[in-house]
């Protein structure tokens, strides 16, 4: 009676031999006993859960899942988490601590609650008899596909450890970057909204005022006082058609970038812009040559690195360079004639690729290529943000200053306002 009752009921999901999904329950002592048992009838377990048997586990089930998915949804785990675990799993790994040991490890030191319930998870899943790769493949919000193909390869070759740590160096270097054009982009931004606010301030609050002195006085009023007085009339007694109007052209315009045809618009404008276009390009071309780098030096195939290269760089104008270099390939050609043909890609950067092809060097050469182009988008970042600064104080002295103009000529010619001429 006591080994009864030590036993659960465990539901299942596997996928067979020709990839149909199976699903049933076991009862077993352990999720262990259940996964050894679906992998002798040569069945692919994809999970394995306690089956609830009472309302109350029904309710906790229930309960962890929607913690999970929130935590999902939300995307609440940072990068600066994803890039400790890494490199503290490869750590505990190497000195020889098991994969589950280490993994419980993790979790009960993870302060965040929703990377911890991600841990967990993981941790819960390989003692399941799952790989880590798969179990991190199920968390793609969390874990870049890339990472995904860094475990799945290191696990193909015993290099876990070595590749944990190269995985966390990818995810700084990403970092590092992406956190740089955020801070070229984001001065501008502050700026543009400051003034927009305190343009509407004026006209909304400080304007009125003075149009009802201009008013008592019957003055003849400069034309550009005039427009600024007819603006804010606009704003103040039309606001409950104007608010609706402007909310429908921002949900018009979020429906219009989701379909094929505003996504390539908005991405072509991205690459097209006077001073951001090319940051961008270096960008897409920086994480490119980063990805083709790692993933060729940790044994990816060439096929799978560049669909992997399509999730980085994340414009539609370079998937086409990426289904370039797919059919290239596959017909036998060069990845680099594709890189030549391409308007985004620098001819130098082509022409290193075709070096590094030509050599069997390929890997060794993005390295360098990825080194380069970082270095070439800090500057340009730094030159841009040197640059951005004067423009944008010229731009909001201007608007502010203009409005404010506007409202005092009146009051620079108070002989007309008071005789009312």
């Amino acid at each position: 009676m006591s080994a009864l009752a030590a036993k659960e009921t465990f539901a299942w999901k596997a996928r067979d031999t020709h990839g149909r999904e199976l699903s049933g329950s076991q009862v077993a002592v352990c999720e262990s006993e259940v996964a050894g048992t679906l992998r002798s009838k040569g069945l692919y377990v994809t999970a394995i859960d306690p089956e609830p048997l009472l309302q109350g586990d029904i309710e906790q089930v229930r309960t962890s899942r929607t913690e999970i998915a929130t935590a999902m949804s939300q995307r609440k785990v940072k990068r600066d988490d994803v890039i400790a675990f890494c490199q503290q799993l490869g750590v505990m790994l190497e000195t020889g601590v098991p994969l589950s040991e280490s993994l419980g490890a993790l979790a009960k030191q993870t302060k965040q609650k929703e990377f911890k319930i991600v841990v967990e998870g993981i941790q819960r899943e390989v003692q399941g008899g799952d790989s880590l790769s798969i179990t991190l493949s199920r968390r793609r919000r969390v874990f870049p596909r890339i990472v995904v193909s860094l475990v799945r390869a290191s696990e193909l070759s015993g290099t876990m450890p070595l590749m944990l740590e190269r995985v966390a160096t990818y995810l700084s270097s990403e970092r590092k970057t992406v956190r740089e054009v955020k801070g070229a982009m984001t001065y501008p931004m502050i700026m543009g909204f400051t003034a927009v606010v305190v343009t509407a301030l004026i006209v909304t609050f400080i304007l009125p005022r003075f149009a009802k002195i201009y008013e008592m006085r019957s003055a003849s009023l400069p034309w550009p006082t005039k427009a600024l007085l007819t603006a804010s009339d606009l704003l103040l007694t039309n606001w409950m058609y104007w608010i609706p109007a402007l909310l429908a052209t921002i949900i018009a315009a979020v429906v219009w970038y989701k379909t094929s045809s505003g996504r390539s618009a908005v991405d072509w404008l991205k690459l097209k812009l006077p001073v951001f276009g090319p940051m961008f390009a270096q960008l897409y071309t920086t994480r490119a040559s980063r990805t083709l780098s790692t993933l060729l030096a940790a044994g990816v195939g060439i096929l799978d690195a560049i669909g992997i290269c399509r999730d980085v760089t994340d414009n539609v104008h370079f998937d086409r360079l990426w289904n370039d270099m797919e059919d290239n390939i596959r017909n036998g050609g060069a990845m680099s004639d594709a890189a030549f043909n391409s308007q985004y890609v620098p001819s130098y950067v082509a022409s290193m690729m075709s070096s590094g092809e030509r050599a069997g060097r390929l890997a060794q050469v993005m390295d360098r290529v990825a080194a380069f182009t970082d270095e070439e988008l800090e500057s340009r970042v730094k030159k841009l943000g040197s640059m951005i600064e004067p423009i944008m104080i010229l731009v909001m002295g201007t608007v502010v200053g203009g409005v404010a103009i506007a409202m005092l000529l009146p009051i620079f010619s108070m002989s007309k306002v008071i005789s009312g001429g």
